[in-house]
């Protein structure tokens, strides 16, 4: 009676584990038979790869993007289209921020080799202070503008050598010239501007150095509207040219900050996406899974069960 109870048991559990239903002597009872001992299975010989769980790291496809726009769709196997998309706009951007920055440094030079030829020391403090025109009120019916001097709000760094440089030391500010004007002509050529970053602004920003520009006398006054007041500001023809030389530079170097913007938007929306996209391929799989359930096979069990075995496949 024994027999054929065990033998329908058997059978019925061939037939409800269907192609799940695999005896692996790896297995061990979880209680010895003979003794109270609890035994650990030892599972670290002998693995086939069918019997290693598979382990979703969804922060791998992440990673690769982050690193390579692109990459992490195309270790997710999804269409080569959305790989090239994000390698494409990668790379666009790229090139965009090179050629950017390599037009803003071209007319940056051009612009202050403009500014070296057609502004002088000499000539400001000629026109600001030694000779300054008494023509404001009749030419452009305004007093004379009150940034229009030496000493003002801003100044240059100026260079000293010879006399000067024993006296006053090598560098000097600007201001200094509104106390001794006659250097420029005693000793034009021991003093020089400082040519940096500054200098290239205050030239072209500030009325203050209008009288530098070599064709001051075709000056005239540009009317800007400032919120609720007009700005009147003191220009020259070259010192207009100047100033749209470097606002093109200017507007180039903002197009090439946007474009490393994109650089950094495109890595991060890349990883993002491959992110989305590994999770929900893995809830596909959740869903396609199978689960079995069967009588587990001992042959060292008097009535050769066990226990149960559940087995889940993707």
């Amino acid at each position: 009676m024994n027999k054929i109870i065990t033998t329908i048991i058997l059978i019925s559990s061939v037939l409800t584990a269907g192609d799940l239903y695999l005896f692996d002597d790896r297995f061990q009872p979880a209680f010895n038979l003979n003794t109270t001992d609890f035994i650990l299975p030892d599972t670290t010989q002998n693995v086939e790869p069918d019997s290693v769980e598979f382990v979703n790291y969804p922060a791998k496809p992440m990673l690769y993007s982050l690193i390579l726009p692109g990459l992490g769709q195309y270790k997710n196997g999804d269409p080569l289209w959305k790989s090239a998309i994000f390698a494409g706009m990668e790379v666009a951007s790229i090139v965009s921020w090179v050629q950017w920055n390599k037009q803003a440094e071209d007319i940056r030079k051009e612009y202050e080799l403009f500014g070296d030829t057609h502004w002088s020391l000499y000539n400001w403090v000629l026109n600001t202070q030694l000779q300054p025109p008494n023509d404001w009120g009749t030419k452009f019916n305004i007093e004379t503008p009150k940034d229009f001097i030496i000493d003002g709000t801003h100044s240059l760094q100026l260079h000293l050598t010879g006399y000067l440089a024993e006296t006053f030391g090598e560098f000097i500010s600007s201001d200094s010239l509104a106390q001794y004007p006659n250097w420029v002509i005693e000793y034009l050529d021991e003093i020089s501007v400082l040519q940096d970053q500054h200098f290239y602004e205050n030239i072209g920003k500030y009325d203050q150095f209008v009288g530098g520009w070599d064709d001051f006398e075709d000056r005239y006054i540009l009317e800007k509207t400032v919120e609720d007041t007009i700005e009147i500001i003191l220009m020259t023809p070259n010192k207009n040219d100047y100033n749209k030389d470097r606002a093109r530079s200017n507007d180039l170097l903002t197009m090439a900050n946007y474009a490393v913007t994109a650089i950094m938007f495109n890595h991060v929306i890349s990883g993002l996406e491959a992110v989305f996209t590994n999770q929900r391929q893995a809830r596909k799989r959740a869903e396609q899974s199978k689960t079995d359930v069967g009588l587990y096979y001992d042959p060292r069990n008097k009535y050769g069960i066990g226990g149960i075995t559940v087995s889940y496949k993707w």
